[in-house]
């Protein structure tokens, strides 16, 4: 009873930081949407993910609020609705995490020229892990109380299984996405130019801006308190959901304001080439033609000195 107590002044504690985090990602997200008017560009396919990320953060932060608001005021018992909206608001933490995967999946296929194998192992991954989620958290709805404690013993070993290949995307997309940036800091640092040429310190925050590194160490804390049935589960529950649509924002926005590890230091340097323009007809006639007025001139004075001689 005492542990269901502290559960419950945990996910109250929960809700609050929930919504001071769901600020945050309200103004990263209209930041976004101005970027996207001001530079009057057109919405494409991850525009529309980001949007929905946003949309479903909200609702689940406001079904969230609703289930704690009831259960603070009238107890967990007195409303039998209550079990089905901690299963919907848990499921669409699930999707969240499912959506946020796909988005960053796809900005790394971008940043890595478009090859193709990079977007299976972590797109399986993160398939296998909402399907391992969604079980759980659909079964959510036939307990009562089931925000409160495991009352079935699958649900923790299957809801591990899902944090755990979730944790695996992150760090497969966190591992490619700091190795392709190291690779264009490597390759743009030996050139000379200075305009060029980035800090070991600018690469280092754009690995972990644009890189899923906050998203893992939010996930790897998540588990691990969820696995220990840990009361301090339910004050980050909240906000590792928010997390999940404001990573991805965050990071569209660094590509959106054109500071992007892609944008700033994806130049191939030119000082070691040079390139030569094929000659053009005209051209070499214009040469032909002046070289040909050149001698005619030397010709000429040549004439005028030698008959001065005889003169």
């Amino acid at each position: 009873m005492a542990t269901a107590s502290k559960y419950a002044d945990g996910a109250f504690l929960g809700t609050v930081l929930s919504h001071l985090f769901l600020g945050l990602y309200i103004t990263i997200f209209v930041l976004y949407m101005h970027l996207k008017r001001v530079r009057k560009s057109s919405l494409v396919l991850v525009d529309y993910g980001i949007i929905a990320l946003f949309l479903c953060t909200v609702l689940t932060i406001v079904l969230d609020t609703v289930q704690q608001f009831w259960a603070v005021r009238r107890g967990s018992d007195s409303a039998p609705w209550l079990a089905k909206v901690n299963s919907t608001t848990s499921s669409l933490s699930i999707t969240l995490d499912f959506l946020s995967q796909i988005i960053l999946i796809y900005r790394c296929w971008n940043v890595w020229d478009r090859v193709i194998w990079v977007v299976f192992p972590p797109g399986v991954l993160a398939l296998a892990s909402w399907v391992c989620g969604l079980t759980v958290t659909i079964d959510l709805s036939t307990v009562s109380d089931s925000y409160r404690h495991m009352a079935k013993g699958w649900w923790m070993p299957l809801g591990v299984t899902s944090m755990g290949l979730s944790l695996a995307v992150n760090a497969l997309v966190s591992g490619l996405m700091v190795s392709r940036i190291w690779h264009v800091y490597k390759r743009t640092s030996s050139c000379t130019t200075t305009n060029i040429v980035k800090s070991p310190l600018a690469w280092i925050v754009s690995a972990l801006l644009e890189s899923a590194v906050a998203l893992f160490v939010a996930q790897l804390i998540y588990m691990v308190l969820y696995q220990l049935g840990h009361p301090a589960f339910a004050i980050v529950a909240g906000p590792v959901t928010i997390i999940y649509g404001l990573n991805c924002t965050a990071i569209m926005v660094r590509v959106a304001m054109n500071r992007s590890h892609d944008t700033l230091g994806a130049v191939t340097p030119t000082l070691h080439t040079m390139a030569f323009a094929p000659r053009r007809a005209d051209a070499e006639n214009s040469e032909v033609s002046s070289s040909t007025v050149r001698g005619e001139a030397n010709w000429d004075t040549q004439t005028n000195s030698i008959g001065g001689q005889k003169v």
